[in-house]
C-alpha cells in the first residue's frame, strides 16, 4: 500500500481506487471525485473556494481524502455535534486506515462537554447532593473522572446528556477558573486542547470556532491551533451562528447563576461576609421586577421602542445602584479566594455588556425578549461580514473551504458570500448522483387557500391526510411555526390512525428513534427537523411542507437587516427574504431522497409557488423532480411506491 504522500485523490476515490477496493458496495461518484480534485488543487495552490455539494455526493469523503493527503494541518468545523461525532468515529478512521496515514487526529468540543474536577468536588460535599439518589451518582462520576481519558460527558451513561445535573459537573466560560484552578493540571478541557494543538487534523463545530475568537478578544489565549487548511461543513449555518456569537447578551438566569455562585463561594472562602447574601437577594429581586416590567410590552422587540418607558428606566436605575454595591463588596472579598475573584470578574463583564446594550450602538441592534421565567437583553451586529473577515485574518489560513448541500439560491452564491464578506471567493456547484426525475415527485396543489387565509389550516390538514394514507404513513410533516405544528398535530390526530410523533414530546434524537421503530408512523416537526435528519429507505416516502419558510419580519435583528438593505438602495424582499427562504426550503425538501434507491413525494402546500412571480425561481432551485398539480396523478405515483 502506498503512503499518503504518494497518493492522489483519484487513487482513493476513482475506479479501482482504494475506497472501492476496501469498502464493500462503494460506488464511484463523478461529482465526489471532481469535488475532491478541486479541493486537492486549491490546497496545493493555497486557494479558497465555496462548494455546494448536492445530496448524495458524499462530501465528507470528498474533503477528507485531500485533507489526509495534504502535508498541512487541517481544521474541520461542522454545524452539529452529531456530524462531528460521525466524522471522528466513522468517516475519519476509515479514510485514515485506507490511506495508511500516520496523521494524528483530535476531536475538540466546547467546554460544557467535559467534566470539571473542581466543580464536582465542590458540589459533592454540599448537603443537597448527599441524598440517597444523588450521592452514588456523584461518587460514580468522581471514580469515572479518575479513569477517563477524555472526560467527555457523552461517555458517562449514569447521567443523560441533557440532565440538569451536568450544570454542576461541568464548567462554563463564566465560572471556569482557568490557570488559577487547583485541578488545572488534570483538566479535561486543557488536555483536549493540548491534543488538538499537537494533532494534524482536528474536528470541531461552528460554535467552538466562534468561541475561540471571543476568548482571543478577551485576552485568554485561544482554544484552537493555528492551521493551514480550514473546512467549514454545513456552512449554510455560519451566518446565523456568527451573528449570535458576535453579539452579547445578559439574562435573568445568567445573573441568578452568578449570584448563587457568589454566595456558594462566600460560604467556602469568606463565611464572615454575611452581608453579601442581602445584596445578592436584593439584586435578584430587582432583576425579577425588571422581567415583570418588560412583560407589559411585546415579548420581543427593539429596545429603542421601549427604552424611555418610566417603569423600565426606574427599574434599571435601581439595578445599576445595587450592582455597583455588589461589585464593591466582591472587590473587597476577591483576595479571599479564587471563586470569589472569578465572580467579581464575571460581574464586571456582566455590567459591561449591560452598558453596551443600553448605549444602543449605531452598527448594532439592542433588542429584548422575555418569557414567564426569564428575559434576555441582547446587542447584535446588523452586518457580520467585517467581524467574520477579521476573525479569518487573525489566523494564518492558506486555504479555506465552505461546503454544504444548500449555499445557493436561484443558482447564485451571491447572498451567502455577501453575508460573510467573501465576495471574491470562487464558487462551484456539484450535482447530485440521484435521478430525481424518476425517484421523486413534487406536488404543488394550487386549489388550497392562501396561507394567510383562515381556511388554510383545515384545507392543508385534509390534503395532508389523503397523502399520508396513500403512503401508509412513513411521512415527515414539516411546519414553519410552532403554532401550526400544534394546530396540525391536533387536527391530524383526529383524521389518522397512524402513530404521530410530535416535536416537543421528547428529545429530538429520541423522537426520531421512536419514529423509525414504529411502522407507518408520522413525524411532525418545525425548524430543527428541516435539516440534519437522514432517513433512508421506505421509512420516509413523503415529506409535507405547510408554507414557504420566510423568516418572521418581526424579529428585531432581522427587521433591522431588512431596513438596512432598503436604506442602501436594495430590495429587502428580493435580496434577503427570498434567498433565505429558498435555502431553508431546499433543506426541507432534501430530507426525502437520501439514497440512490429512495423514492417518494414532496408536497409543498403553499400556492404562492405557482401564483407569485418569485415562485418560479424557488421551484427552479429545487432538485429536478417531476412536478404535478393533479392529486390523482400524485396518488397514482404513491401507489407505485
Amino acid at each position: 500500500m502506498k503512503s499518503a504522500g504518494e497518493l492522489s485523490v483519484d487513487q482513493v476515490l476513482d475506479e479501482d481506487g482504494l475506497l472501492q477496493e476496501y469498502v464493500e458496495g462503494f460506488q464511484v461518484r463523478h461529482s465526489q471525485l471532481e469535488m475532491a480534485r478541486l479541493i486537492e488543487d486549491c490546497i496545493a495552490r493555497g486557494q479558497s473556494h465555496v462548494i455546494e455539494a448536492s445530496t448524495g455526493i458524499g462530501k465528507s469523503f470528498a474533503y477528507l481524502a485531500p485533507a489526509f493527503l495534504a502535508s498541512a494541518k487541517v481544521l474541520i468545523s461542522t454545524g452539529t455535534r452529531n456530524l462531528q461525532d460521525q466524522l471522528f468515529q466513522k468517516d475519519i478512521p476509515l479514510i485514515r486506515k485506507i490511506i495508511a496515514s500516520g496523521k494524528q487526529v483530535a476531536l475538540l468540543k466546547g467546554r460544557s462537554n467535559y467534566a470539571c474536577h473542581h466543580r464536582i468536588q465542590n458540589y459533592r460535599r454540599q448537603r443537597r447532593f448527599q441524598t440517597r439518589r444523588l450521592a452514588p451518582v456523584f461518587d460514580a462520576l468522581t471514580d469515572w473522572c479518575a479513569t477517563s481519558n477524555s472526560g467527555d460527558i457523552a461517555e458517562f451513561a449514569d447521567i443523560p446528556e441533557n440532565d440538569s445535573l451536568w450544570f454542576y459537573a461541568t464548567s462554563t466560560a463564566d465560572n471556569c477558573l482557568g490557570g488559577d484552578c487547583p485541578q488545572f493540571g488534570d483538566c479535561f478541557v486543557v488536555k483536549a486542547r493540548r491534543k488538538a494543538m499537537d494533532a494534524d487534523l482536528v474536528v470541531i463545530n461552528h460554535h467552538l470556532f466562534f468561541s475561540d475568537q471571543a476568548l482571543r478578544d478577551q485576552g485568554f489565549g485561544e482554544l484552537l491551533p493555528d492551521v493551514d487548511v480550514l473546512i467549514f461543513d454545513e456552512a449554510h449555518q455560519l451566518p446565523d451562528i456568527a451573528s449570535h456569537f458576535y453579539g452579547k447578551a445578559v439574562t435573568l438566569r445568567q445573573f441568578e447563576t452568578l449570584a448563587r455562585d457568589a454566595l456558594e463561594a462566600q460560604g467556602r472562602e469568606a463565611r464572615d461576609a454575611e452581608s453579601l447574601q442581602t445584596i445578592c437577594d436584593q439584586a435578584t429581586r430587582e432583576f425579577a421586577e425588571l422581567r415583570v416590567a418588560l412583560s407589559r410590552f411585546n415579548d420581543r422587540g427593539e429596545w429603542r421602542h421601549v427604552a424611555n418607558a418610566p417603569q423600565l428606566t426606574s427599574s434599571l436605575g435601581q439595578i445599576e445602584t445595587t450592582l455597583n454595591d455588589l461589585q464593591q463588596q466582591l472587590e473587597t472579598l476577591k483576595p479571599r479566594g479564587r471563586d470569589l475573584a472569578a465572580c467579581h470578574q464575571r460581574l464586571v463583564g456582566f455590567r459591561q455588556t449591560l452598558g453596551e446594550f443600553l448605549q444602543q450602538p449605531d452598527n448594532a441592534v439592542s433588542w429584548y425578549e422575555w418569557n414567564a421565567q426569564s428575559f434576555r437583553l441582547s446587542v447584535s451586529p446588523v452586518d457580520i461580514s467585517a467581524e467574520f473577515n477579521r476573525q479569518l485574518e487573525s489566523n494564518p489560513i492558506k486555504s479555506l473551504f465552505f461546503t454544504s448541500a444548500t449555499l445557493s439560491s436561484n443558482r447564485s452564491f451571491d447572498y451567502f458570500k455577501q453575508r460573510l464578506g467573501i465576495d471574491e471567493y470562487a464558487a462551484s456547484h456539484f450535482d447530485s448522483p440521484f435521478d430525481y426525475a424518476s425517484q421523486a415527485m413534487l406536488y404543488l396543489p394550487d386549489d388550497l387557500a392562501e396561507p394567510a387565509d383562515e381556511r388554510f389550516a383545515d384545507a392543508f390538514v385534509e390534503r395532508a391526510a389523503v397523502l399520508i394514507r396513500a403512503t401508509s404513513g412513513n411521512a415527515f410533516v414539516l411546519f414553519t411555526s410552532y403554532r401550526m405544528l400544534t394546530l396540525g398535530a391536533r387536527k391530524l390526530g383526529r383524521k389518522l390512525t397512524n402513530k404521530l410523533f410530535v416535536q416537543g414530546e421528547m428529545q429530538r434524537g429520541e423522537l426520531l428513534r421512536a419514529y423509525l421503530s414504529t411502522p407507518s408512523s408520522v413525524l411532525l416537526g418545525t425548524s430543527s427537523f428541516w435539516e440534519g435528519v437522514d432517513v433512508k429507505g421506505d421509512r420516509l416516502k413523503l415529506v409535507i411542507i405547510d408554507k414557504l419558510p420566510f423568516k418572521s419580519p418581526g424579529d428585531p435583528l432581522y427587521k433591522r437587516r431588512l431596513q438596512a438593505c432598503n436604506e442602501q438602495g436594495g430590495n429587502a424582499f428580493r435580496d434577503i427574504q427570498v434567498p433565505e427562504a429558498i435555502i431553508s426550503l431546499r433543506q426541507g425538501v432534501g430530507r426525502l431522497i437520501r439514497d440512490a434507491n429512495d423514492r417518494g413525494i414532496v408536497m409543498i402546500a403553499d400556492r404562492r409557488l405557482t401564483s407569485k412571480p418569485y415562485g418560479r425561481g424557488m421551484v427552479d432551485s429545487l432538485p429536478a423532480m417531476k412536478i404535478s398539480r393533479d392529486l390523482d396523478e400524485v396518488l397514482a405515483f404513491a401507489q407505485e411506491l
